[in-house]
């Protein structure tokens, strides 16, 4: 993990980042409140790397997902490597020219929870970026426009900075009604969580 990303999880977690320009006042607070917030804000961004690769079977823990069932599911590089993985050509209204996109298929990524098509096409998702930015959606939309989890742009694995590691990617260029503001919404990108509910 970056000591970029390090830093916003640590935000995302209440601490505050040496990146960011606002400060607690920590004189104002008391000392055993002090400690303990020190504590976490060092911790966390220690740790968070050491944990991922001791539950993601050997590797970093790119996404996790919270299934129908309650349980977490760590998903690694690896594991991501399992699915079949799709392209897609097509223009965003992030980036100039058109853009070529690979990754599994959100439904196969859904579906590694062990739930069936019937039980989570009927649900809600909750995505948060590695910022804690969320969106909602559909899960419908897994297989009503076949959008896919985006690790590779152009040829290339995405980095935080580029909007990875992952990136929610529809075929805009293919269906006219993904050419629209509702669904440009559900782009999340710096994937890092989905709930299913």
């Amino acid at each position: 993990m970056s000591a970029l990303s390090a830093g916003r999880l640590a935000t995302g977690l209440g601490c505050r980042s040496p990146w960011r320009v606002d400060r607690v006042n920590v004189s104002s607070t008391r000392p055993e409140t002090r400690r303990r917030l020190l504590s976490w804000c060092v911790s966390v961004p220690i740790l968070w790397p050491t944990l991922a690769r001791a539950q993601g079977r050997g590797g970093d823990v790119i996404l996790v997902i919270k299934g129908l069932d309650g349980r977490t599911l760590l998903v690694d590089e690896a594991r991501l490597r399992t699915l079949e993985w799709h392209d897609i050509a097509t223009h965003t209204a992030w980036t100039d020219g058109l853009q070529h996109f690979s990754g599994p298929l959100l439904r196969d990524v859904l579906l590694l929870t062990g739930a069936g098509r019937e039980d989570l096409e009927s649900g809600q998702l909750t995505m948060r970026a590695l910022n804690n930015f969320m969106i909602e959606m559909p899960a419908s939309d897994a297989w009503e426009y076949h959008p896919i989890v985006a690790r590779v742009m152009n040829g290339q694995h995405m980095r935080v900075r580029d909007k990875g590691p992952l990136w929610i990617v529809y075929p805009r260029d293919d269906m006219p009604t993904l050419q629209d503001l509702r669904f440009d919404e559900r782009w999340i990108w710096q994937l890092h969580e989905i709930d299913i509910e």
